[in-house]
């Protein structure tokens, strides 16, 4: 994976073009290149709102692919052009650039739009850095798994396993480290998206308490705020709320039903792939532990039964399973405010939350912990 400071380096040389002189009066240019254009088709400047994307302006463009248009802006706002409905370049201007430079390649599905001229979107450039990387990492993985398992290295898998948890840990740093550097950007909403809010919460919480101060009246910040102090209700020592759920065979099993044991409230599903890959990990540790008052409750977001059904099977998890089938829209997920998964919480003998966001080698050392 690529440090965050080479890319940080690379920020600061495209930075160096950037002029900062005052914009015409008419507003902002943004001109750019389609190469791959079709004409005929829409290309229109979007301005996020609470409300969505409101249209700023529908762009024309000419036959050799380029376009220009303008506009004006009191405060930091973030813009997207969306072309075609099929690509879309994001850009944040404060008022103080010059002029925006866009590049768009219809043809090639595997690079970024070019944006030029603003230190706010470059900004998104290094986040979207962090994230492809990221990803290239996870794939390489993720395949190397599948081999594992096709041939049953359980040793390769238990390593791949941990290999994937150092991964995201690391991104995870990277991210909040930028976002921390570059605040009160508006880039930071962009950036942090890629962060569970449930598993990185003590970072948003600090953040919503920053923006709050800076940028109370904005929208993005109201959001964060909201969100924070809906999960609040989730922190250490709270009671867990109640699920009550039917089973794979249809009988409603409650979380209240296995108070005075320590459980896990493991969310997942067939789907998800990182779920999967820490499942292994999860049925050691529950072989390991479910004499000694352990319990597990898998709660899944899938949609299909089938698929539920065969993956339980498949990856031989053998405790209580859950699910309504309703995907995040799953009473549980809202309940627990899930935004992605894998996601856990692990619930004391008298219901209240012990910990949360455990995987991997976090939840070997804190079943470790409780039980010696």
């Amino acid at each position: 994976m690529k440090k965050i400071n080479q890319i940080i380096a690379y920020l600061i040389v495209a930075m160096a073009v950037v002029s900062c002189s005052n914009p015409a009066e008419d507003g902002i240019p943004v001109v750019g290149t389609i190469e791959g254009h079709t004409p005929g088709q829409p290309v229109i400047l979007q301005k996020y709102t609470e409300q969505g994307l409101d249209v700023v302006d529908t762009i024309a463009v000419d036959e050799s692919g380029a376009f220009k248009t303008a506009t004006k802006v009191a405060e930091p706002t973030f813009f997207r052009i969306n072309f075609y409905n099929r690509k879309f370049a994001n850009l944040i201007l404060d008022g103080s650039e010059e002029k925006i430079e866009v590049i768009m390649d219809m043809e090639d599905n595997t690079t970024r739009p070019t944006v030029t001229g603003s230190t706010q979107t470059n900004h998104l450039a290094v986040y979207d850095r962090l994230i492809d990387n990221m990803k290239e990492d996870q794939q390489l993985i993720n395949q190397q798994g599948m081999e594992a398992r096709a041939t049953g290295n359980q040793a390769e898998m238990d390593e791949l396993s941990d290999e994937y948890m150092t991964l995201l840990a690391d991104f995870y740093e990277q991210v909040k480290d930028y976002s921390h550097k570059i605040k009160p950007s508006l880039a930071v909403f962009y950036g942090i998206g890629s962060l569970s809010i449930e598993d990185n919460i003590e970072f948003y919480d600090s953040l919503a308490s920053f923006y709050n101060e800076k940028l109370p009246d904005h929208f993005f910040t109201k959001n964060m705020v909201a969100q924070v102090n809906a999960l609040k209700d989730l922190s250490i020592g709270s009671a867990a709320p109640e699920i009550s759920l039917p089973n794979p065979e249809g009988d409603i099993i409650t979380l209240s039903s296995l108070k005075g044991k320590y459980v896990l409230i493991d969310f997942w599903a067939a789907w998800c792939r990182p779920c999967r890959m820490e499942n292994p990990n999860v049925v050691k540790l529950y072989n390991q532990y479910k004499k000694e008052n352990f319990e597990i409750l898998g709660v899944s977001l899938d949609r299909d039964r089938k698929a539920w059904v065969g993956a339980i099977e498949k990856d031989g998890l053998t405790w209580q399973h859950v699910s309504d089938l309703q995907y995040f829209n799953s009473q549980a997920a809202q309940d627990y405010k899930i935004q992605a998964i894998p996601a856990t919480y692990l619930i004391g003998p008298d219901g209240k939350i012990v910990a949360k966001g455990l995987r991997g080698l976090s939840l070997e050392n804190k079943l470790k912990e409780i039980f010696g």
